[in-house]
């Protein structure tokens, strides 16, 4: 394609003429396209024998040319160089157009290396890689030893994460899952908090003398590979890794090299920050896991233990996301909605974590149901709400046989004591 009246570069099939004092002159077109290419528009002489070209000259007789021969070659060679360029300049072109490329954004992670992203427009896409919802997955090595058999057996696994992520719990109890749901758990029972392929952080839940047999979290257990089979407890007045002490004191810490580093004390943040509790009596361990990134995993614990019989902890984990994940925080796919207490139950079963090796506890605590009566944890949510509130306005405070009856035998038997 050619800009103007200037020539095909081609040579051999440009309209250089055909004879004589012609063979090395350009000339213009009238009409737009010819047998062998198409021009972008005509020329302005009128005739192929008269070459009035605009802003170049003017010559009325074909022997008197309005430049010599060379310098009408040199524009027939160097009028398509911009052409050429053109390869070398459009990827420098679009880089510069970060708002077109960029259009993605609202990532959100899904399984399989793909995200979920929404457009600009409103518009939902999978995206793979992840990498297209600028979603950086990367790589954590951890190599674990055994020492079961005659000789240590060292393995290596490569596992990726992806972005950090905080997950909450405080009161009796309430979870601020990664995705940022709010759900609240009532019953007693070892339940899985995190449970990963190489983590498992599990909370122990129980009643009070003060909460009329709703649960609080009693204790933060951890284990799985990233503790090379060790296990951590955190309770309100105890610290045990393996069943031995550690942390007896205020400040004080304790430390594996490249598993985990620990360090009690009363420096931080508080987990409950609905007034709650009274943040001069804060006492906090802090525990940072080597996982293979560059932050860490980092698990705090705030002990609450002023009220003798009504000791508790709040807690919170802050981690980068990794495939599979699932327990009360939610399964960390970025979608909030489905961290429901309903769904995680549908997930992972109402009855904890299952006795044996999984178990970080010592015990495991029965998870009673009764015969006819459906569980606590299987009230929908809206109508644990208005239990909730109901409840409390009625009595001054709600308990778990309040919200029992509320949400299966209904509002009237709840509160017909009243």
């Amino acid at each position: 394609m050619l800009l103007g009246g200037s020539c095909h570069s081609g040579g051999a099939r440009g309209n250089l003429g055909d004879s004589g004092n012609d063979s090395a002159k350009c000339k213009s077109i009238q009409t737009g396209t010819t047998a062998d290419w198409t021009y972008v528009r005509e020329g302005t002489g009128n005739s192929l024998e008269e070459r009035n070209y605009a802003g170049a000259g003017t010559a009325s007789d074909t022997k008197d040319p309005v430049a010599p021969r060379g310098h009408r070659l040199w524009r027939c060679v160097l009028a398509p160089l911009p052409l050429l360029l053109l390869p070398f300049l459009v990827p420098d072109l679009l880089s510069n157009k970060a708002p077109l490329t960029r259009e993605l954004e609202d990532c959100k992670r899904q399984p399989g290396g793909c995200s979920l992203c929404t457009t600009s427009s409103g518009e939902d896409k999978m995206c793979c890689p992840a990498e297209a919802c600028e979603f950086n997955t990367t790589t954590a090595t951890i190599t674990t030893t055994t020492t079961a058999g005659p000789e240590p057996v060292t393995t290596t696994t490569s596992t990726p994460y992806g972005p950090m992520g905080k997950c909450s719990g405080w009161g009796d109890p309430h979870i601020r899952t990664f995705d940022g749901n709010r759900s609240d758990y009532y019953s007693s029972g070892e339940y899985y908090l995190v449970n990963c392929s190489l983590i498992s952080i599990q909370g122990r839940y129980g009643p009070t003398e003060y909460t009329n047999g709703l649960a609080v979290t009693k204790e933060v257990g951890i284990g799985g590979p990233l503790l090379k089979g060790n296990k951590l407890i955190i309770a309100p007045l105890a610290a045990t890794w393996n069943g031995a002490p550690i942390l007896q004191g205020r400040p004080s810490q304790f430390q594996q090299p490249g598993i985990v580093t620990i360090h009690f004390d009363d420096i931080g943040q508080l987990v409950d920050t609905t007034g709650g509790v009274d943040p001069s009596k804060k006492q906090i361990v802090h525990i940072n896991i080597s996982d293979g990134s560059p932050e860490g995993l980092y698990v705090q614990v705030n002990r609450w233990t002023q009220s003798p019989g009504n000791e508790y902890v709040n807690w919170m984990v802050q981690m980068h996301s990794r495939p599979g994940c699932d327990g009360h925080c939610g399964n960390f796919n970025g979608n909030g909605a489905d961290d429901d207490r309903l769904d995680v139950h549908r997930r992972i079963g109402i009855h904890g974590v299952p006795d044996g090796p999984l178990l970080v506890f010592a015990k495991k605590t029965p998870i009673v149901i009764a015969p006819n009566r459906p569980h606590l944890q299987d009230c929908p949510t809206a109508t644990m709400d208005n239990a909730k509130a109901d409840c409390k306005a009625a009595y001054d405070h709600y308990s778990k046989a309040c919200l029992e009856d509320y949400c299966f035998a209904g509002k009237e038997v709840a509160l017909d004591k009243v």
